[in-house]
């Protein structure tokens, strides 16, 4: 009877211990929705037992973020600026049962959805396809930059990884997956842009991942919160 009373002891502990699972989250950005109270957040978050989770979720401005209480959109890039209206984003899929399949460029389908009276839009691409043509990693420092309303330019660009660097007189790059990490509470220390290019038939050109950072001190004001995400500081424990 002892050690049946012990025994139900370490199984209530066990069960207590996995139901005691909270998110922490490691990454934070938020993008402003054009004429709306809304606005999009982007978060990575690790849990219990090395769990991971990231994805995007729409809040009103007002409102907290925390991250058991959103509902997170179904797709991994945006194709263009969020609008009060409409969403549209791109995510590759697995498919199941297929060993070394042929590789797809053009979405598999299409799932439209509702979320908080946004028309949400997602092109879902065969995940093989999608890598195939998602390869590419530049890293430049740039000296100046510049926004039109869909687009941003950035200026006398080094390569600095490489080992035969290259100088470029200009880039630019849509409003879609920018992301202005800062050092401290508002200087720019990196911008990550994932630049995922899509045909006019929806084919997949390529999708290059590019981390520029600024020659001088630039301070995150000095950008747009239209198609933008900015990063939110998280407290400290």
């Amino acid at each position: 009877m002892k050690y049946f009373k012990s025994l139900i002891f370490i199984i209530a502990l066990f069960l207590n211990m996995s139901c005691d699972f909270s998110w922490e989250i490691s990454e934070l950005f938020v993008q402003k929705i054009e004429n709306s109270s809304k606005v999009i957040y982007k978060y990575d978050a690790w849990g219990g037992r090395d769990s991971y989770k990231f994805g995007y979720a729409i809040l009103d401005s007002t409102n907290v973020f925390d991250i058991n209480n959103v509902e997170s959109l179904p797709f991994q890039y945006f194709e263009s600026i969020p609008t009060k209206q409409n969403i549209f984003g791109v995510i590759p899929e697995e498919l199941d049962d297929q060993i070394n399949p042929k590789k797809i460029f053009i979405p598999l389908k299409i799932k439209d959805s509702d979320e908080k009276g946004i028309k949400i839009r997602a092109k879902i691409f065969q995940n093989e396809g999608f890598v195939h043509r998602s390869q590419g990693y530049k890293q430049y420092q740039f000296e100046a930059f510049k926004e039109s309303r869909d687009s941003i330019f950035f200026y006398s660009l080094n390569d600095i990884k490489s080992l035969e660097p290259e100088h470029l007189d200009i880039l630019k790059f849509k409003k879609t997956n920018i992301f202005i990490r800062t050092k401290t509470s508002n200087i720019v220390s990196a911008i990550s842009i994932e630049d995922l290019k899509l045909s006019q038939k929806d084919e997949i050109i390529s999708n290059i991942r590019y981390d520029l950072r600024p020659k001088n001190k630039t301070k995150i004001e000095s950008f747009s919160n239209i198609g933008i995400f900015k990063q939110v500081k998280l407290p400290k424990d």
